[in-house]
């Protein structure tokens, strides 16, 4: 499908040009939309026809009068735009804002204010109020207008020009709108009251909108008049709760006065940052009486920076930390209470990373001083140091933008091991991962964070793919590849243009000390979101609740209200949902529970809870241990599901602190049938929830049309901006590069430019001079003439020329320019980061807009606190007004707090603040530190409003009562200290007792000590490892009973060190799930496991899901969770009595209260005895005897038997199986004895009895060979020999249960069988028999095929048979190899057979050699001529003096060898021949070779010829010839003059190219005979023909595809001339100080071409093009053609030892077709090049302008020079293109010369050529074919004083096209009368007559027969007959 039209192309300024996707043709893209329109007609929608219709009531902008001038009938405009704002289409409410946000729109809304008058007759005010502005109003107070992203701008834009210059058009419009209020609602009669009360929330929120864009409002006193006179007229009745929160507003930001009277109160925060009180404290700031700390503090929080600065780190003062205390803040109220939160959750999680980084900046500064080390235990955080630490290079990724590559030094860990072993430590140490936060530190104080990087994915979509792959991989950094050093991907935590500039002038080596903090576990996302959510809402002090939350007086009480949504007159919940009848609630009314109860599931407690919460818009729910806080959120949801309608709640948020909490709560909606649930986040586990992320839900919507397009524009801005970030790095990366310093210079200084790089200079820097390169900015800088030794400074060296400088001046400007360089590419790199972040920003928000649509559409959104803080922005859009947050007593108050989105009017927390607290990492902060109390951090906003801590009074709390969890007895332990009124269930009393156990609950009490701690421990955690063995061999045991499933028990102990210990011990044992917090808590710890301590290297910890096995949790991870059995495991034991963790009532309410059924304490109760609720609880258990030093077993089938254990190995002493120390009594299922101890009777069914098994079988006496305990088999396996069968056969080996059934025996014997369609044999197994009529035929086919092969398929795949007669028959694509015996050489045709075409050249290694070497090339290309000395000699005849490849001058001699061989017999071969071995000595050879035929006229052997008289000839291939025999099958007689003796006497013809037969070879084997020195005259001679033919075939293949590359350039500069923009011309960010001068070689201009556009891919290609062409230019020059050569050879010969030979005759033989074509194809891809290059020139600088200088006086002399020599050799139509491109550069110089030029007077020159080419054209219009059309066209150029690209026409196209398939191997070879080669096609004999394509002579002919002196190529015919390039 094509690509659709390009919307920037359309509008004419696409920047890509040939790189764009979409299409440029506005032509064919419309046809083609036309016709998919047509072949897909969508007929329109009723709302899009209306739109269309209201679109075309819009002016078009009116040029000619004012820019805000419109006439429209604004009363139908407006009431069709808000029918359409109202509809369900959000592209249709898109385009609705967008064309009011344009400038017509506008100027209709200027046209309604204009006509509005306050002045005006009241009927009149109010008829434009109801009939105009109304509508407008509630068009841009839509809520889903005002919380689009995507229409932000445009809103804006109306509400900015609403609001006028100066506020004026606002105050006017808002004047008249007051007015027009008062009328309708106070007027006589009043208007309707819906009316009414849609006028004013509308009106309301307009003037809200506008007063919070336009901050100068606050100072316009008129704006306090207008809201006055509204709030005068409006009564209860028309005050909905919209409309009562824009006014509270509104008044907020006016700073009006009290609200009113009927709005809830609230007071109005004080934003004045000043000290009113007497502090004791050090205010922050420059509120501090010593000044502000560092450049990080502020008084308002809005300013701080999130990450510490480096003067923060550096900073010696204790930070500002506001006490719990508000009476000693700094601000009251609202402000205060977030600058408390803010301070200190950023003091909790950025305060830790601050003092550990101010650790190592103190060790970097000062390298030899003991810097002392805190501990990072409970007080701070883990961090890793990396070492020697420098930045190697800078890179862009599209996603996280600015990147960069860090180096260090390897940790000593793992110094000296492999690059194996290396990867898997840094695997397993889980250090440096994805997203990870670090903190790069130097020693002269600089500080920046980041956060690691996926270095693999920006280095997937590299430009460079085709580089390399090593080089590719060596790229990409890598932790463990080298063995010293370390690399890792990085990218700046927080984008600051300071950091982006340090970085990018140090990423050389440093000599600065530098290293990289690491901190395991901290994510910036999990704190970063909250702090910023909270600096937001300081910023606008808007917060649901805030009268409650944070109120100004301390002692007044907030009225609790009802949900403002629930305020509306007439409205109640509707509770059927609930109550199974119809049930209604009305807050603030009576109620009837009885009601309620008779149809709900939910208990009394229960159900007063939710009809609180639904009765309160800040509602609290607390809900001990057990009692279903779960459920009863729920109920509520449905409820409010229930009513959302009626209510318009929008989407019910509900947030958890916890993932796993969250996906409990939500699945249990889902299974309740609630629907449009989505879960936010990507740490779902459920698979029930999978489908419901946002992510997947985003995925089914498709975006509007003006979405599709603002993503597609900011896709392309961030793509071109990349590119440019691209360039910009490779010179940053590389400053001292040579082509920094030319663009520098070339930017800034041309004189310098022109002296150092003006000659030009190639890719690499290198400058050509007399055959020698050199580097230029090396040459230079180290190339100052010693007597120079000046010392300028550098603003004189810029005036001075560069070659009177010193070696040390050049060196200060070398380093100048570099430092110059490097800061501009820094400058302009800032500047594209902004453009970048601007274009992402926007980017995101297109994305966000999708999100916000789905979340409109959704009824419950779940997310956890983190993830609510992380998409604020999204969410604050939604327009929930229910938030329900669940487990809230373990929330921090801060993260409450963001979830109280502005628009929330019914908040319900459900949580237990006697149950753990939130966790903080600062213990220092913490309540239950004596120092850390006046903080109290770790108290959520749960337990502040519940537990008041300065005297306000509590709020109102629903507490639900019946536990279902805990038997009585476990309860009681919870009850006494901390829920007097908890009351069980009657269920809970039918608990089993635990099996294998004499009590449910019990405290093992033993004194064992708890582990000391080793001083380099990497945790402070505690353990315990008599307490790891006691619970190891109690969970073995309570396993072993059978009854429990591994997720019934679970383990619990306070300490992760305790954690980590026990969950090795029980890994080896059972699948240990570790939840996901204690998983991240033990890496954050660095206590996850070492892979190296492993069993046979497997880890042996397997994971799976978190419900399917044991379960082991600390207890703060545990909280939520129950477990059928409890084991505890307390690890404190020491003498001081010091109980750590478990002092304090919140984490031991959470220890004792997960059991169901039992639970199992062991610990040190003496430790745990001076905490008060220990005391408690001991107590309890004492009463009970639940508590002893010995813990008592029950054996489940001895039940009286009594076991006490106290220790580890009591288990196996006294209970070995889980039972008792007897042995089991109990008879196996077989009957046999049980041979175990004694156990459970689960264990007891599931032994495997090893004894003989007993069972037989029917049929046979064979005993069965599996034990007792396994299952037999169901037929008996022994197996039988020689069994008959009945067919006769004897089956070798039979099992036995096959035998008893022999008829249903498969007999596998082969028989054959005759196919009666085919009559193949083949054989079939004897039970296949007899065969089915359509039976497959396996034999091979073997059919005779066209192409001369046999079938090679098998039978059944080539005939198809229907009831056994062939139906069809189908061979297939013959797959036999070719074959067929090249001419050429010895080889044969291996490409699959191919019928009648040709076959392709011969790909083997040329077989061409001499005595000196061999020929390196393939068979198909020609050889390059031997240069060494003919080795040939004989002494009668002499040595040649002729080198290798020239066919040799000396005459052969025909004597007999005289030498002997080994053996001591003569040589058999003749004189000057290499002898051959003893193996073909007369008298010694085998039988075999004398019996050889050596004579093939006389069939003489070896054996009988005489020597002496006719001399054998041995070849390589070993047949051996007589002299005689040899000599006639060489045809000497052609090549020598022979006397009447027969005798050799002088040579018969000159060597004529083209003048010998074809190459021959041996008669018996056609192996070569290119060795015999005898021949090598006739050899060389074909030797020298083959390689000319085969350079002629190969010249033609090398310069088509040239020729097709070079039209498809020209076709795409032709499309791209016309639509470049100024940024994409030719060098757009280096102009030039000086002209533009074009002069010198052809090479030079081009150089100079490829400097200024080296980044531009359009000359990139075309250059690059012309490299190849030049290259292929020196490939065709006639000295690298195999005749030439050989002529330069015999020249050399000739000159230097006086040899009287003369090649002159046919020197023009040689092929200078080739090299004139590609002369002229180099000339045409130079003005190609010049013509685009000016052409985009032009565009800056106009025409007749000193901007460019050309002089192309030396491209027409290369123009007379192809004449001259197209001319000499018969080229007619290569001598007009040169007249052409003569005229081409002519025209191309004038167009940019002065007027009156003395160029001028060369136009009538150009003329005269152009007179010439036409004669030419009609002289030889063969040779000329197109070419008249291009002579025209430059006619035309010369005229006009026009240039333009030249465009290739179909003529010359076919010309092309017909070189392309000459010499293709196709037909049949001929000579013309010079000798030049041709191919005739068809039947092998010309038809008509045409010219030669080398020299013009006629060839072909008519009726088959050729023109006098054309004659066949015989040679060339046998040759390349049937060869295809």
């Amino acid at each position: 499908m094509p690509p659709g039209l390009c919307f920037d192309f359309k509008r004419g300024r696409c920047r890509r040009g040939i790189h764009c996707r979409f299409s440029h043709d506005i032509l064919t893209s419309s046809a083609s939309s036309s016709s998919t329109t047509n072949q897909q007609p969508r007929e329109e929608t009723e709302v899009e026809a209306v739109c269309r219709r209201w679109t075309y009531m819009i002016p078009r902008p009116n040029t000619s009068s004012s820019r805000f001038e419109a006439a429209v009938d604004t009363k139908t405009f407006f009431q069709i735009g808000w029918n359409l704002i109202e509809s369900e289409d959000a592209g249709i409410r898109q385009h609705v804002i967008t064309k009011l946000g344009a400038e017509t729109g506008l100027a209709i809304i200027k046209s309604l204010t204009d006509i509005m008058d306050a002045s005006q007759k009241d009927e009149t005010t109010v008829s434009i109020f109801r009939d105009r502005i109304l509508p407008l109003y509630r068009i841009i107070s839509y809520p889903d207008v005002l919380s689009s992203l995507i229409l932000e701008t445009p809103v804006h834009t109306i509400y900015t020009f609403l609001f006028g210059p100066g506020g004026r058009r606002g105050l006017h419009v808002f004047r008249a709108t007051a007015t027009a209020l008062s009328v309708m609602i106070l007027g006589h009669p009043p208007s309707n009251e819906e009316v009414s009360t849609i006028a004013i929330s509308s009106s309301l929120a307009v003037l809200d909108q506008l007063i919070e864009i336009n901050q100068s409002a606050q100072v316009i006193e008129g704006f306090t008049a207008v809201v006055e006179t509204i709030s005068a007229c409006i009564s209860e009745d028309f005050m909905v709760p919209s409309a009562q929160q824009s006014l509270t507003r509104i008044r907020r930001r006016l700073n009006i006065g009290s609200s009113l009277p009927l709005a809830p109160t609230q007071s109005t925060p004080q934003n004045l940052l000043s000290a009113a009180f007497e502090l004791s404290q050090d205010l922050p700031g420059n509120l501090s009486n010593n000044g502000a700390r560092h450049d990080n503090d502020h008084a308002s929080i809005a300013d701080i920076q999130i990450l510490p600065t480096a003067q923060e780190i550096a900073s010696p003062r204790q930070e500002y930390l506001p006490l719990l205390d508000s009476t000693q803040h700094h601000l009251s109220g609202l402000a205060g209470l977030l600058d408390r939160q803010f301070r200190l959750l950023r003091e909790d999680t950025v305060g830790q990373l601050r003092d550990a980084v101010r650790e190592e900046v103190t060790r970097l500064e000062h390298p030899n001083r003991n810097v002392p080390t805190t501990h990072h235990g409970q007080q701070g955080v883990r961090k890793i140091i990396y070492h020697n630490v420098r930045f190697s290079r800078m890179c862009v990724d599209r996603r996280k933008g600015l990147q960069v590559v860090a180096e260090f030094d390897q940790p000593p860990q793992i110094n000296n091991k492999s690059m194996k072993q290396r990867e898997d430590w840094w695997k397993g140490s889980k250090l440096l991962q994805v997203d990870s936060l670090v903190c790069f530190v130097s020693s002269n104080g600089k500080v920046i964070f980041l956060s690691v990087c996926d270095a693999t994915l920006p280095f997937h979509g590299r430009r460079d793919s085709d580089s390399d792959d090593k080089r590719k991989l060596d790229d990409i950094p890598s932790l463990f590849r080298q063995a010293n050093r370390a690399s890792v991907l990085l990218g700046l935590a927080e984008y600051k243009t300071a950091d982006v500039i340090w970085i990018s002038t140090h990423t050389a080596p440093s000599k600065t000390r530098q290293s990289i903090v690491e901190f395991p576990g901290v994510l910036l996302p999990s704190f970063q979101p909250t702090l910023q959510a909270l600096q937001e809402m300081s910023r606008k002090l808007s917060l649901p609740f805030a009268e409650i939350v944070a109120p100004e007086l301390q002692t007044s009480a907030a009225a609790i209200k009802p949900p403002a949504y629930a305020t509306k007159r007439g409205f109640s919940f509707n509770l059927d949902v609930l109550a199974g009848v119809p049930l209604t609630l009305r807050p603030g009314q009576s109620f009837d529970f009885a009601k309620l109860a008779g149809g709900s599931t939910l208990d009394e407690a229960q159900q007063f809870a939710v009809i609180e919460a639904l009765s309160t818009g800040l509602a609290l729910i607390q809900g001990p241990p057990g009692t279903g806080k779960s459920y009863t959120g729920v109920a509520i949801i449905k409820a409010l599901l229930h009513n959302r309608k009626t209510a318009d709640l929008g989407p019910i948020i509900c947030v958890c602190y916890t993932n796993h909490a969250l996906d409990q709560l939500l699945e249990h909606l889902v299974k309740d049938g609630v629907t449009q649930v989505i879960r936010l986040g990507s740490r779902s586990k459920s698979d029930l929830l999978q489908n419901l992320t946002l992510h997947h839900v985003r995925e089914g919507v498709v975006p509007t049309k003006t979405e599709k397009h603002d993503k597609w524009e900011h896709n392309r801005d961030i793509g071109e901006t990349l590119r440019e970030i691209e360039d910009l790095l490779s010179g940053l990366n590389n400053p001292n590069s040579w082509t920094n310093i030319q663009a520098h210079l070339m930017r800034t200084h041309n004189p310098h430019f022109e002296e150092l790089f003006g000659k030009g200079v190639d890719e690499e820097g290198f400058q050509e001079v007399k055959g020698r390169k050199f580097r230029v900015v090396e040459s230079w800088l180290r190339g100052a003439p010693k007597k120079l030794v000046s010392n300028r400074p550098v603003a004189q060296l810029l005036t001075v020329s560069l070659r009177k400088m010193s070696m040390s001046e050049r060196g200060v400007l070398y380093r100048y320019w570099i430092e110059q360089r490097s800061a501009q590419l820094t400058n302009d790199l800032i500047h594209a980061l902004d453009s970048y972040h601007g274009s992402k920003s926007a980017l995101d928000r297109c994305h966000m807009e999708l999100d916000l649509r789905c979340l409109r559409e959704s009824r419950i959104i779940g997310v956890t606190t983190s993830g609510l803080a992380r998409n604020i922005e999204l969410l604050q859009r939604v327009g929930a007004k229910v938030m329900l947050c669940e487990e809230a007593g373990e929330v921090l108050e801060a993260h409450t707090l963001t979830a109280l989105l502005p628009g929330v009017e019914h908040a319900i927390l459900i949580g237990d603040h006697e149950q753990l607290r939130p966790q903080i990492n600062n213990y220092e902060l913490q309540h239950d530190n004596p120092r850390g109390k006046r903080y109290s951090l770790d108290i959520s906003l749960f337990e502040r409003l519940v537990r008041p801590q300065m005297g306000n009074l509590p709020l109102p709390l629903s507490t639900l009562k019946i536990q279902r969890r805990m038997h009585p007895s476990i309860s009681e332990l919870v009850r006494v200290p901390l829920y007097p009124d908890l009351q069980d269930h009657p269920s809970v009393f039918e608990y089993p007792k635990v099996d294998g156990m004499r009590d449910r609950l019990y405290w093992l009490d033993h004194q064992e000590k708890e582990d000391p701690r080793l001083a380099q421990a990497v945790s402070l955690s505690r353990t315990n490892t008599f307490e790891v063995d006691m619970i190891t061999a109690l969970v073995s045991h309570l396993v072993r009973q059978g009854t429990y499933g591994s997720e019934d028990i679970a383990v619990i102990t306070p300490y992760l060190g305790q954690l980590q210990k026990i969950k090795k011990r029980l890994a080896s044992s059972f699948e240990i799930v570790v939840g996901d917090r204690d998983q991240e808590d033990l890496e954050a710890q660095g206590l996850q496991d070492d892979p190296e301590t492993s069993i046979d290297g497997q880890v042996q910890v397997q994971k799976t899901t978190l419900l399917n096995a044991l379960r082991i949790a600390t207890v703060d991870n545990f909280q939520g969770e129950e477990a059928q059995v409890i084991i505890v495991s307390l690890v404190r034991s020491n003498d001081e009595r010091k109980c750590g963790f478990l002092k304090t009532s919140n984490r031991i309410n959470v220890l004792l209260s997960r059991a169901r059924h039992g639970m199992y304490i062991i610990g040190n109760s003496h430790t745990s005895r001076p905490v008060p609720m220990w005391a408690e609880v001991l107590s309890i258990m004492e009463r009970s005897n639940n508590i002893g030093p010995s813990l008592a077993l029950c054996c489940p089938r001895h039940k009286e038997t009594p076991i006490e254990v106290s220790v580890p190995d009591d288990f196996a002493m006294f209970a070995p199986e889980g039972g008792c120390a007897r042995r089991c009594s109990s008879r196996l299922l077989c009957g046999h004895s049980c041979p175990n101890m004694c156990h459970s009777t689960s264990l007891h069914n599931a032994v495997r009895c090893l004894e003989r098994c007993q069972r037989t079988k029917k049929g046979c006496e064979h005993e069965c060979p599996r034990p007792c305990g396994d299952v037999c088999e169901p037929k008996c396996q022994v197996v039988l020999l020689d069994i008959p069968l009945p067919c006769g056969h004897i089956a070798r080996q039979l099992k036995c249960h096959e035998a008893q059934i022999p008829e249903a025996v498969r007999c596998q014997v082969q028989m054959e069988q005759v196919m009666g369609h085919c009559k193949h044999r083949i054989r079939v197994r004897c039970h296949e028999l007899p065969l089915d009529v359509d039976y497959p035929c396996s034999a091979t086919c073997g059919a005779p095929l066209a192409c001369g092969h046999n079938c090679t398929h098998a039978c059944t795949d080539c005939n198809t048979r229907i009831d056994g007669v062939i139906v069809e028959k189908i061979h297939g694509v013959c797959n036999t190899r070719c074959g067929r015996p090249y001419t050429t050489c010895s080889h044969s045709c291996k490409a699959p057979c191919h019928g009648e075409k040709p076959c392709p050249l011969c790909t083997e290694p040329c077989e061409v050699s001499c005595n000196h070497s061999k020929c390196s090339k393939l068979c198909q290309e020609p050889c390059a001529p031997c240069a060494q000395d003919c080795s040939w000699s004989c002494p009668h005849r002499g040595r040649c003096p002729l080198p290798c490849a020239v066919p040799c001058d000396l005459l052969p001699c025909s004597e007999r060898c005289a030498k002997m061989l080994a053996c001591g017999h003569r040589c058999p071969s003749i004189c000057g021949e290499v002898c051959p071995g003893t193996a073909y000595c007369q008298i010694c050879a085998h039988p075999a070779i004398k019996g050889m035929v050596v004579d093939f006229i006389l069939s003489s052997t070896f054996e009988e010829v005489d020597l002496d008289e006719d001399p054998c000839i041995v070849p390589s291939c070993g047949h051996i010839l007589t002299l005689e025999s040899m000599d006639g099958h060489m045809s000497m007689s052609d090549f020598y003059t022979t006397n009447s003796e027969g005798s050799i006497v002088d040579l018969k013809n000159s060597a004529e190219p083209f003048s010998a037969s074809r190459m021959k070879s041996c008669p018996t084997c056609r192996g070569p005979l290119r060795n015999i020195n005898r021949y090598s005259r006739i050899v060389r001679r074909a030797l020298i023909d083959e390689a000319t033919k085969k350079f002629i075939v190969w010249a033609n293949r090398g310069f088509i595809p040239l020729v097709t590359k070079m039209q498809s350039i020209e076709a795409e500069l032709r499309e791209t001339g016309g639509s470049q923009n100024a940024s994409d011309k030719a060098s757009p960010e280096t102009p030039l100080s000086g002209p533009l001068q074009f002069k010198g070689s052809r090479d030079d201009q081009i150089s100079q071409i490829g400097t200024l556009t080296r980044k531009e891919n359009r000359y990139k290609t075309v250059i690059g093009l012309r490299r190849e062409i030049k290259k292929f230019l020196q490939q065709v020059n006639e000295q690298e053609q195999p005749f030439g050569r050989i002529y330069d050879l015999v020249q050399d010969a000739r000159r230097h030892r006086g040899i009287d030979i003369d090649l002159h005759s046919k020197v023009d033989i040689l092929q200078v077709r080739n090299r004139l074509l590609t002369t002229v194809l180099l000339i045409r891809c130079d003005y190609i090049i010049l013509l685009t290059f000016l052409n985009d020139r032009k565009g800056e600088s106009s025409a007749g302008s000193s901007g460019i200088q050309v002089d192309l006086s030396i491209n027409r002399k290369d123009c007379e020079n192809l004449m001259t020599e197209s001319e000499l050799r018969d080229q007619p139509g290569n001598y007009v293109e040169g007249l052409l491109y003569w005229a081409r550069f002519l025209a191309l110089e004038r167009s940019l010369a002065e007027p009156g030029s003395e160029l001028t007077h060369l136009l009538n020159k150009a003329r005269e050529h152009l007179q010439l080419a036409h004669q030419i054209c009609d002289e030889y219009p063969g040779q000329t074919s197109g070419m008249r059309t291009e002579v025209e066209e430059v006619e035309k150029m010369l005229r006009d004083s026009t240039f333009y690209m030249p465009v290739s026409n179909e003529e010359k196209a076919a010309v092309y096209a017909a070189m392309a398939h000459d010499f293709r191997g196709t037909g049949h070879w001929y000579y013309c009368e010079n000798g030049h080669p041709f191919t005739i096609g068809d039947c092998g004999m010309p038809m008509e007559t045409s010219q030669c394509p080398q020299c013009g002579s006629p060839v072909g002919g008519n009726d088959h027969r050729a023109v006098g002196g054309v004659r066949p190529a015989t040679d060339l015919e046998r040759q390349f007959g049937g060869v295809r390039i």
